[in-house]
């Protein structure tokens, strides 16, 4: 399956114009032969709404996404976007659409509260962590900070997830001569899971200024091998293609197959 990351910089507080942007990188994913595209945390709205979370957050009606939705009959997208719950609480999202549909939305289970960050004062957190089938792919999603905790991730191997999705808005910190340090936390984080469970990680940060803070792209994939398959530009709006195969993970399951013994452990150790 050829997939493709569109890293950009989403119009702050802006969804129509936010959808245009997404249409005409969908557009360009098409052309690249993707049968999947993927933005980054917040994309439709950008990250700092603060008192513009209960004004712009989608409601449960989803009807403002029809585009997005229209767009995703020939090719599988994931979005994010403030989401206001039935239960009238807001989240931070992601929705994987395809056919037409929503076929899954993760909502972000750690919101950060450190440092720049306050989301538990605007948001809610859930405690939800699923994979689900895409493409012949059991996938699963989380958001950012989501990452962090390698108990999500474990989660999600342990539901078969072959493919995790993590769309983000990690800003640029401190740099040494190398490039941003978070970067370095990143890629090694993400080549670890990839390799430790086997699976594609594959992580879509944006790029862009909001607030002063800047956000510093960088994303990266890498594959069951604990390679880096697609690492992207820094501070730099793209669009890149990469390729998943089901048969690499296969070959990796059967030279290390962590997620069989993990489980047929699980019980013995709740007896002891």
């Amino acid at each position: 399956m050829i997939a493709s990351i569109a890293q950009i910089a989403p119009f702050f507080g802006n969804i129509e114009r936010n959808i245009e942007k997404h249409l005409t990188y969908i557009e360009l994913a098409r052309k690249g032969d993707a049968e999947l595209v993927i933005f980054p945390e917040l994309s439709l709205t950008g990250y700092y709404l603060k008192d513009l979370v209960p004004e712009i957050a989608i409601d449960p009606s989803f009807k403002v996404l029809e585009p997005l939705l229209n767009a995703s009959n020939d090719i599988d997208i994931v979005i994010s976007f403030p989401e206001k719950g039935t239960d009238f609480n807001y989240y931070i999202s992601s929705a994987y659409l395809s056919k037409g549909k929503i076929i899954s939305i993760h909502r972000k289970v750690y919101p950060p509260i450190n440092g720049m960050f306050d989301d538990l004062k605007d948001y809610k957190s859930s405690d939800k962590i699923e994979s689900f089938k895409a493409n012949n792919i059991n996938t699963g999603m989380l958001i950012c900070r989501d990452m962090w905790h390698p108990e999500a991730i474990t989660e999600l191997a342990m539901n078969d997830a072959k493919l995790i999705i993590v769309p983000s808005a990690v800003p640029l910190r401190s740099i040494s001569e190398t490039g941003p340090n978070i970067k370095g936390f990143i890629d090694r984080s993400v080549i670890f899971y990839a390799e430790h469970y086997s699976l594609y990680f594959v992580f879509v940060n944006r790029v862009g200024f909001e607030e002063g803070v800047c956000f510093y792209g960088g994303s990266t994939v890498a594959n069951p091998s604990g390679e880096i398959i697609l690492s992207m530009s820094l501070l730099t709006e793209e669009i890149k293609f990469f390729e998943i195969y089901e048969r690499e993970i296969e070959r990796r399951i059967s030279i290390l197959p962590l997620q069989f013994e993990q489980r047929k452990n699980i019980g013995r150790y709740a007896n002891e």
